[in-house]
């Protein structure tokens, strides 16, 4: 008699080929990443931070790290274009 697959290897085996498929995807971009410590944790682990990141945003409403970043430099250009390059306040003193 041959013995029958149990329901908890049905479950258990997908898991286990997705997570054996995602180290293999990190392994292959820290191999494939420019030179540096920073640089291939960054290039290695990025789309697992993004896609937490991207479940925060989801999960929680709120706006990620990135897009925070992105709006207050566009913010901060806004306004210094705004401002003008400072020789305004030297030109209303005379």
């Amino acid at each position: 008699m041959a013995p029958e697959a149990s329901p908890l290897a049905l479950i258990w085996v997908p898991i286990a080929v997705f997570a054996l498929a995602i180290v293999v995807g990190v392994v292959v971009r820290w191999i494939r990443a420019p030179r540096g410590a920073r640089s291939r944790f960054r290039h290695a682990l990025g789309p697992i931070m993004s896609a937490g990141e991207t479940y925060q945003e989801l999960h929680t409403g709120q706006r990620g790290l990135q897009d925070s970043i992105i709006e207050a430099v566009q913010e901060q250009e806004s306004h210094g274009a705004e401002r003008g390059t400072g020789d305004a306040t030297r030109d209303a003193g005379r």
